[in-house]
């Protein structure tokens, strides 16, 4: 039996490479900053810009996907940290950390990596939420969890560079976010949500469309031809991202990132999901509704489909609209 887990000192832990997992993680964070006197964290680069203002921050140390960047880090940071925990599943993950000589490295054994580390735990099983998913792993390193809830931890600046976006755009305000990186059979039709927000735009909402560059085509479709209404994908980084989400009236969007952006931040929200499972990656938040239909093929958590997304299919705009008065009368 290896020695206990460490519980003081400084500690590094490795994000998730995804928004919405980072973001189910923060509770992780949280609860660990009860134990240690700093926390630095390795995380894609946007993903970073979620933590930066976390209290017990140490440094924060930017990672790609690239073999080339787990080495290029390894060496940076070699023999800085004795502790470690790793949220993602990866091997790649487990091997920059024993590359770089820290000496306590926990994490689920998945991905064939349990030999890198010394502290390897058992992946649960049966259906579990992935918020949960990441507590597991510290309650069975014996730490304990008293925090549950999503949290963000942005610096002021985000949420004033917010305010320039939504100059002369008269409230309320309702968010779409039509994209999914996981791929299409996340997504709502686009025709559909160009047809939400014509019905949200009657009810007096002035639109925004949030996303990445990818979906500047899609948000350009949405938009057109409304009167106030605004497509700012591709325009601004996850900070300024979340801190209009703050300020939000309304937040629609698929099972993504800035889904459980808008749930750590307690947005009334309508969630519209297809091929995954709310019961894994539903957004928390009190003020949420998700917008899901049961049908025998899903979930499939399949990045495509050959079947007609019937899942989609077979959520119409009415049903998401009502979802959204439901949310916004609470």
């Amino acid at each position: 039996m290896p020695k206990p887990f460490p519980k003081e000192g400084r500690l590094l832990v490795r994000l998730p490479n995804w928004i919405g997992d980072a973001v189910m993680a923060s509770p992780v964070l949280v609860n660990l900053a009860t134990y240690f006197e700093e926390i630095s964290l390795i995380a894609r680069p946007h993903i970073l810009e979620l933590f930066k203002g976390f209290p017990k921050l140490g440094n924060l140390y930017e990672i790609r996907s690239s073999q080339k960047d787990i080495w290029l880090l390894a060496k940076k940071i070699k023999n800085k940290y004795k502790v470690g925990i790793l949220l993602p599943n990866s091997f790649s993950s487990a091997l920059n950390f024993y590359l770089a000589g820290v000496k306590a490295r926990a994490g689920y054994r998945t991905d064939g990596r349990g030999f890198l580390l010394t502290h390897g735990i058992a992946k649960p099983k049966g259906t579990m939420h992935q918020r949960d998913y990441y507590l597991n792993l510290l309650a069975q390193l014996g730490f304990e969890v008293k925090f549950r809830e999503l949290k963000l931890f942005l610096k002021e600046d985000a949420y004033e560079k917010a305010l320039r976006f939504l100059t002369n755009l008269p409230k309320p305000w309702a968010g779409l976010a039509p994209g999914a990186a996981f791929g299409p059979a996340k997504q709502w039709p686009q025709a559909r949500y160009r047809a939400l927000a014509y019905h949200l735009r009657r009810l007096g909402y002035s639109i925004l469309v949030l996303g990445g560059e990818k979906e500047k085509s899609v948000g350009d479709e949405i938009v057109k031809d409304l009167p106030r209404a605004r497509n700012l994908c591709g325009l601004l980084d996850l900070a300024t991202s979340a801190g209009i989400i703050a300020r939000l009236n309304l937040f629609v969007s698929n099972d993504s990132g800035l889904m459980h952006v808008a749930a750590a931040l307690g947005v009334p929200q309508v969630a519209i999901f297809g091929s995954t499972s709310p019961l894994v990656s539903g957004p928390i938040n009190p003020r949420a509704k998700v917008v899901y239909k049961e049908v025998p093929c899903s979930p499939c958590f399949s990045r495509s489909c050959d079947k007609g997304y019937i899942c989609f299919e077979k959520i119409s705009v009415t049903q998401v609209l009502e979802a959204c008065q439901e949310v916004t009368q609470t």
